[in-house]
């Protein structure tokens, strides 16, 4: 248990990478998810526009949750999850005081974080965010919102604590909250089914219009591409950012856009739901993402030591086995990797 309450975490740790049984294999993809989740903006604002939910159940991972604290229990993923007292220990008292771990996510990123039909707030990371509250004697709390670029600032002036999916460590980011990074993940393109585009390389992205979530990583992503293209002698991809991703989704089908760039998880989620659409070869950046948390909350160490602990004895496995993630897993959470 020392290690776990080990105070010399924020020397960087690059932990393994792991991939889990073959027979998850047909959602390999399955990862990435909300690599973009965030604004980069220092706006101290944050109007959700939110939405309330316990996130009691889902059609994927199933999960029970029952409020935090001592005795209590929350089942997730199958496996029973109860207080950890020494962990609980390292809780700041306001937080403690209060019971909950509040948390913002985001409304249709799925399999990472998505509002079901019931209403419920779902998917690996509230999940994790479920896991880890009842670990550290708290209960989850979270909003679900459609507004990427308030996460950050919502966090930033205490509205959240936390956001929980996959949130892809960037230096600026850094800079205004804390990471934990508990998984890897990549930036993936999808076209229309009948699309005569081959996308293998960043550089033919060039010259066509590419939609993005707007607040995302992958615009600045694309725009790192813009350069390369120029630099080539070739013409940028035009980047069209949208407010939610059904509208980026729905700009490919109509035509406004040739593509659209996000996380290959929630785009092997997309291609199992939707008709329509193809995955392109390119596998951009991959890159380690994980939990925003704020920096100003107290918890960003009680959460990477309860994270490790769900790592070690496999519950962190399993909730994402539940949603058929297989790929992309950590041995040990990372708090703000800076390589």
């Amino acid at each position: 248990m020392a290690s776990l309450l080990s105070s010399s975490r924020s020397v960087t740790r690059r932990p393994g990478v792991r991939r889990a049984s073959a027979s998850l294999a047909a959602a390999a993809l399955l990862a990435a998810g909300l690599a973009g989740c965030g604004s980069d903006s220092d706006d101290t604002s944050a109007d959700t526009s939110s939405s309330s939910s316990d996130a009691s159940s889902s059609s994927a991972g199933s999960s029970e949750s029952s409020s935090g604290g001592s005795g209590a229990s929350t089942e997730v993923a199958g496996v029973s999850i109860s207080e950890d007292a020494e962990l609980a220990a390292m809780v700041p008292s306001d937080i403690a005081d209060s019971g909950e771990l509040t948390a913002i996510q985001y409304d249709n990123a799925p399999a990472d974080t998505f509002v079901d039909d019931n209403g419920d707030i779902t998917g690996w990371g509230p999940d994790l965010g479920k896991a880890v509250a009842a670990t550290l004697g708290l209960e989850y709390k979270p909003e679900a919102s459609g507004a990427f670029d308030t996460f950050i600032p919502g966090m930033q002036n205490g509205r959240y604590t936390s956001t929980w999916a996959s949130l892809t460590v960037l230096p600026e980011r850094l800079e205004v909250v804390d990471i934990v990074a508990v998984h890897e993940g990549s930036t993936g393109v999808i076209t229309t089914e009948d699309s005569d585009l081959d996308i293998s390389e960043p550089t033919d992205l060039c010259g066509i219009t590419v939609a993005a979530l707007a607040g995302s990583s992958f615009v600045s992503q694309l725009e790192d591409v813009a350069t390369t293209c120029t630099d080539a002698g070739e013409e940028a991809p035009k980047v069209d950012s949208y407010p939610q991703q059904a509208a980026a989704q729905l700009a490919v089908t109509n035509g406004r856009a040739d593509a659209f760039a996000t996380s290959k998880g929630q785009l092997a989620w997309l291609l199992r739901e939707t008709k329509g659409f193809k995955l392109q070869p390119l596998d951009y950046q991959p890159a380690l993402e994980g939990i925003g948390v704020s920096k100003d909350s107290g918890m960003t160490e009680p959460i990477a030591a309860a994270m490790d602990k769900l790592m070690a004895d496999g519950t962190y496995e399993k909730i994402m086995n539940s949603w058929d993630v297989d790929f992309g897993f950590l041995d040990k959470a990372e708090v703000n990797p800076t390589s």
